[in-house]
């Protein structure tokens, strides 16, 4: 039998402070927003950098990658972002195969990544914009979970 229960998940979305700016010639930071994946049980941190489908599709360098971004079905109103899981003892980066997209009109957000010798994982949630704080720490425009943050 199939096990329909859903690992928890926290998806924060923040606005790129350095969109349009460049970083050599003729290079520029597209990054609408830049974010990350908090997946619990086990732990895993992923980080995202949401581009429009052409900067995105562009950003393909295995063969797992290009067939994704030709699979997937483009349209002007979503971002979307290949999955990199964060290792915090040593600030390094790794691909996971799959990717994340944002509906820029209905805030749909759909996770999918394949984990090395773990579930896969999908997941559909609706992203909410987060009020600012009046305290100086860094708040995400927009939060996706399908879990009670107060307990993490």
């Amino acid at each position: 039998m199939l096990d329909t229960k859903q690992r928890e998940i926290a998806i924060r979305f923040y606005d790129n402070k350095l969109f349009g700016t460049t970083y050599g010639k003729g290079m520029y930071r597209k990054a609408i927003y830049n974010g990350s994946i908090d997946i619990k049980d086990p732990s895993i941190k992923l980080v995202i950098d949401m581009y429009n489908y052409n900067d995105w599709q562009l950003q393909a360098k295995t063969d797992e990658q290009k067939q994704i971004a030709s699979a997937i079905n483009r349209t002007s109103d979503k971002l979307y972002s290949w999955l990199f899981e964060y290792n915090p003892s040593t600030r390094e980066k790794s691909l996971v195969l799959g990717c994340c997209m944002l509906d820029m009109v209905t805030n749909e957000v759909d996770v999918h990544a394949i984990f090395e010798n773990e579930d896969n994982g999908f997941w559909k949630l609706e992203a909410r914009p987060c009020k600012p704080s009046s305290e100086g720490r860094k708040v995400p425009q927009l939060l996706a979970t399908n879990s009670d943050l107060s307990v993490w």
